[in-house]
Order: C-alpha cells, then structure tokens, then sequence
C-alpha cells in the first residue's frame, strides 16, 4: 500500500486517540458526581432521620415533617433511579474508552511503523472494540464534556514524560 494510506491510517488513529480521550475524560468527572450523588442518598436519609426526631424540632413540626419525608422518599427513588447500575456503565466505559484512547496512540506511534498491512490488522481490532463500546449510548450532560476540554487543554492529561521531549513538526 501506499504511504497515503499509512498516513491516512495514522491520522485516523489520532483521531479515535482524541475521541476516546475526551469521552473518556468526560465520563471520569460525570462518575465523580455520580458517586458523590450515591454517598448522598446513602448518608442523607439517616441525617434527614436524626433531624426528625432531633428534641430541638419540637416547636417546629413543620421541619419535623419535612425531614421525616426526606429520610423516607429518598431510599426507594435511589432504588427506583437503578443509580448504581448507571454508576457500573460508566465505570466500565470510561475504563475501556481510556483503554481505546492508549491502544490508538500506541498504534499511530509504534504499529504504523509496520508495513502497512501489518499495521492495518493491529488496527482492525481496535475499531471493533470502538464500535462495540460505542455500542451503548451514555450522555453525561454537556458541561461534562465541556470541563474535559477545558483540562485537556491546559494539560492535566500530559504524561510527564512527554513534557521533556523535543517538540515534533506535524
């Protein structure tokens, strides 16, 4: 094959190594929520309980009312939410997308210096798994995205290592 086709390949291959980064990236910070989300609905009924029975709240049944139906609402709508089966989804896409994101690179840095046969079928595998995790549609909301681009811009995502090389003409 030609080395138009090497390159096109190559730069195919950089472009899934973004594409994975980011969402990678984005699912990382909208798991953060997420789990912060689960701690809250597992402490937040027992806090809401303590304060409804609090000797203090007394005078005030009102409050007394509202956290006891806090602390009662709140444990069968996280149930009902299925929220640690959505926190399982994005675990193992995020984990498999980071995967993607290091096998691409890894492709476009080492195997396209294969002939480019060779560095088609390590490729080949590559994009099945790319398409069968994308396969299943997670949407974290926009802002997710957004934060991830704005830290793979300034350069939380930079290995250390590639800091010290000399800068390459593309």
């Amino acid at each position: 094959m030609s080395d138009a086709a090497t390159q096109a390949l190559i730069d195919e291959c950089h472009r899934q190594f973004e594409n994975c980064r980011d969402t990678a990236v984005s699912f990382t910070i909208w798991l953060r929520v997420m789990r912060w989300a689960r701690l809250f609905c597992l402490v937040a009924p027992v806090v809401f309980g303590a304060l409804a029975t609090w000797q203090v709240l007394t005078g005030f049944p009102v409050w007394a009312a509202v956290f006891t139906l806090l602390a009662t609402v709140i444990p069968p709508a996280y149930r009902a939410s299925r929220f640690d089966r959505e926190i399982e989804d994005y675990q193992s896409l995020a984990g498999e997308f980071t995967n993607l994101r290091d096998r691409f690179r890894q492709a476009a840095l080492i195997s396209s210096k294969k002939s480019f046969g060779e560095f088609e079928t390590d490729t080949k595998p590559l994009f099945a798994r790319l398409e069968k995790a994308r396969g299943r549609t997670l949407t974290p909301p926009e802002w997710c995205f957004k934060l991830a681009r704005r830290k793979i811009e300034v350069g939380d995502y930079v290995h250390d290592y590639d800091e010290k090389l000399p800068k390459r003409v593309s």
